[in-house]
């Protein structure tokens, strides 16, 4: 809106602000004043009517009592001294009409839902009626209720009056305030664009024809008219004196001149004697120099070339034989020992016997393309796989360690969408997760199976980089991915050595590298823990009877039963045959030690159903609880828990024995 108004010309910035404020100023009037008149008239018509209404209320009360519709009847067309009142209900408190009142035959009826408010609000206003509900009261008691229709014909006619009178207020206002803009117009906005017709005159050069005042009047308007057309006169005098001092300084114009339209780099005239003559403002930037053009140095020591003998000779032979230089790459320092580096290019001005050198930092340029070299060089020979994809999702660049860990060359893959370097069902899978992270960072790593041009698997580690190349319109994708197959069959006989291949539960290296774990952990300072050994009740039985593949898959279940008995922290293990070992890790306390063993029972006694087979076993459990500071080895931990396995098949199996005494955390309520 501000910028709208402010592009108007003034005569509308001046009129349109009157305009509005006095339309403003009206309206608000008329609207308040029309409120509070019609208010007051609906007050009056509510008044008068309830006066009326409760005169006749009072009379009312003997034809109520007496049940006499006729003469109650009778007593309301008394409101036929109101000619706005169109009709009468008189109803019973039960809503039972008594009697009613209709000054004609369209005044009959009230609308459906007008009783029903008028027994919440006693007076109700709608477009052309009122509505009033008066109480028919004996000793405060309401012994019945009349409904009166009020015609709003004189409220009416009372707003379309006001609107008239509105109207011819208005035109009124029109006419004042036309010829208020239309007075601005003449003694302010004319004059003021009068000047402004002359002051673009002589912007443009134009021939300037003397103002004349609008007015005879003295006023600050025609004073600064007047003062304009001297104003003009002497800026006509001094362009004639500038005029003349043009013509003289033509001639040093015409050789910066030359010089602009030669290069537009550091530009440095020199003479014979390689002494700088003229030069531009960049050259102060270029060689961090403030010099005047009248302490200009030489060349040879403005530049400081490192090899200064050198250049000195390349210098006094183009200076003594007029010979052009192109290209030339020269290191100088700076004052602040900071080593730039500077492309000279030179033409002979042989009308001057001088000589025009353009000189560009390169400084920044050259370092990137040795930085754009040495990229080149680490990206063909990274020892990971580095791929670059458009936004098309097609390869566009590959490195060397690519090819040699897919197998494909350069012309296959070029132009390659990369979801055939990848099995299909993995991607799927990943491909929201990864485009999620690229939209939120712009990165993503993982691991992904790729496939190489022999279709043989490709286990990677993949780092994907979402950039901008600024040359090219989307988005690049770089994939810098490491082969995980010599780490993927670490991993894997790492976990064969760790692990039972029957069960795949931890075996007995496992079981007691994590024992000297928790022994020497610093929470066994503070926190003791407790060792279950576990031997199955009757699994030789199982074996003799249904032989040893049955037996096999037997031990595989009870190892899914034990692994899903135990909290996440602790450790479950096969030693050997039918012996397991659980690790109870801290914190722990006997009443955890107790309900894992109570939840082992449970567990291990349900049936298996092996085959068409069902086979049940039990377990016998030694718990051996290992203290806060203690000492004990690995070995003598897992004998006395042994130990207390046996006792526990002494009992009859089916039972746990404790070795000693818990010294576990406290219970918590």
């Amino acid at each position: 809106m501000k910028k709208w108004i402010d592009s108007l010309p003034l005569n509308q910035r001046l009129g349109f602000p009157l305009m509005l404020f006095i339309l403003l100023v009206y309206l608000g009037f008329q609207i308040i004043s029309y409120r509070s008149y019609i208010a007051i008239e609906r007050d009056n018509l509510v008044n008068r009517t309830q006066i009326l209404a409760n005169g006749i209320a009072m009379n009312l009360t003997a034809p109520v009592l007496f049940n006499d519709s006729e003469a109650a009847r009778e007593i309301l067309t008394t409101f036929q001294a109101d000619p706005l009142i169109k009709a009468v209900r008189l109803e019973l408190p039960n809503g039972t009409l008594f009697s009613q009142y209709t000054r004609d035959l369209a005044s009959q009826a009230f609308p459906s839902g007008m009783l029903i408010r008028l027994d919440k609000h006693d007076v109700v206003f709608s477009e052309h009626t009122l509505y009033l509900q008066i109480p028919v009261l004996l000793e405060k008691e309401n012994i019945a209720h009349m409904h009166i229709s009020v015609s709003l014909a004189s409220l009416h006619a009372i707003q379309w009056t006001h609107l008239k009178i509105s109207l011819l207020l208005f035109f009124g206002l029109v006419g004042v305030s036309t010829y208020i803009i239309s007075r601005l117009q003449r003694w302010v906005i004319k004059p003021v664009s009068q000047l402004n017709a002359g002051i673009r005159d002589v912007i443009k050069g134009e021939a300037h024809q003397p103002i004349t005042p609008v007015r005879s009047s003295r006023d600050e308007l025609n004073e600064l008219t007047e003062s304009f057309n001297t104003m003009v006169d002497t800026i006509s005098e001094r362009d004639a004196a500038l005029r003349l001092a043009l013509r003289q300084l033509r001639e040093e114009k015409s050789i910066a001149d030359d010089i602009i339209e030669t290069v537009q780099h550091g530009l440095v005239v020199v003479n014979q004697r390689g002494e700088i003559t003229k030069a531009n403002a960049a050259c102060q930037t270029l060689f961090q120099s403030a010099f005047t053009h009248h302490d200009w140095p030489s060349l040879i020591d403005m530049l400081a070339p490192v090899e200064r003998e050198a250049f000195q000779r390349l210098l006094d032979d183009a200076l003594s034989h007029p010979r052009q230089i192109d290209h030339l790459i020269v290191e100088g320092a700076q004052s602040n020992g900071e080593i730039r580096t500077y492309q000279i290019v030179s033409r002979p001005l042989h009308s001057r016997l001088q000589t025009l050198f353009a000189i560009e930092d390169i400084t920044a340029k050259h370092s990137a393309e040795r930085q754009q070299k040495l990229a080149a060089k680490v990206f063909d020979n990274s020892q990971d796989a580095i791929i670059l994809i458009d936004n098309q999702g097609r390869l566009t660049m590959v490195n060397s360690t690519f090819h040699q860990l897919t197998g494909y060359d350069q012309q296959s893959v070029m132009g390659m969408h990369f979801s055939q370097l990848v099995v299909a069902e993995e991607y799927r899978q990943l491909q929201a997760i990864i485009g999620t992270a690229l939209q939120d960072s712009g990165q993503w790593q993982g691991e992904i199976n790729a496939r190489g041009a022999k279709g043989e698997p490709l286990p990677l580690f993949v780092r994907i980089t979402r950039i901008s190349d600024t040359h090219k319109p989307g988005r690049q994708t770089v994939v810098v991915a490491s082969d995980l197959r010599s780490m993927k069959e670490i991993q894997r006989l790492e976990y064969m050595a760790n692990h039972d291949p029957l069960t795949n539960l931890a075996n007995r290296v496992k079981l007691h590298r994590s024992l000297q774990a928790l022994l020497e952990a610093p929470s066994h300072e503070e926190h003791g823990f407790a060792v279950l050994f576990l031997d199955l009740d009757n699994f030789k039985a199982v074996n003799d009877s249904h032989g040893h593949v049955i037996g096999d898959q037997v031990l595989r279940i009870v190892a899914e039963r034990l692994r899903r008995a135990i909290r996440k922290g602790d450790l479950v293990s096969r030693l050997a045959g039918d012996e397991f070992v659980i690790l109870l890790s801290p914190p722990l306390t006997e009443a955890n030690v107790k309900a894992t063993s109570q939840r082992l029972f449970e567990r291990l006694s349900q049936v298996m159903k092996v085959g068409d087979k069902r086979i049940t076993v039990g377990v016998s459990i030694g718990c051996y609880y290992v203290h806060p500071h203690s000492q004990e080895s690995a070995d003598d931990i897992l004998r006395r828990a042994d130990e207390a396995m046996y006792d526990a098949k002494l009992l009859g199996k089916g039972q746990m024995v404790e070795f000693n005494q818990p010294e576990l955390d406290a219970e918590t309520g």
